[in-house]
């Protein structure tokens, strides 16, 4: 599935104002919205320099998330915002993998939903 970054700031304000679908660790929150615009997955970072202090573990985090969504995330075209709350543990163990792996589940699950309605 092709992955592209959100554009403009009415993008992400259109998530935050109301996502059709949201979840989340204690690590980071994922807001969704379904759109019809485009056929592929916009995505945004919010990723706080306080949050995360190095901008080498945002980048890892952004780019491992990135990599996930384009990978393994099936479900309907949606933009999608990842909002990190602090540094994960292990972003490159199979832990952090299981974590994404059951967000975007119930992700999907919550937009499939909506999406037969």
């Amino acid at each position: 599935m092709t992955v592209i970054s959100m554009p403009s700031r009415s993008d992400f304000d259109a998530v935050f104002d109301k996502p059709d679908a949201k979840s989340g660790t204690r690590d980071f929150l994922v807001l969704a919205k379904l759109t019809s615009e485009i056929s592929c997955h916009r995505i945004g970072f919010v990723t706080p320099r306080k949050k995360i202090r190095r901008a080498v573990d945002r980048n890892r985090f952004r780019r491992v998330v990135r990599e996930f969504i384009r990978s393994q995330y099936v479900a309907p075209d949606s933009d999608i915002v990842v909002i990190a709350r602090k540094l994960p543990d292990g972003l490159r163990s199979r832990h952090f993998k299981d974590e994404l792996n059951q967000v975007f589940t119930k992700l999907t699950k919550q937009l499939s939903a909506i999406n037969a309605e």
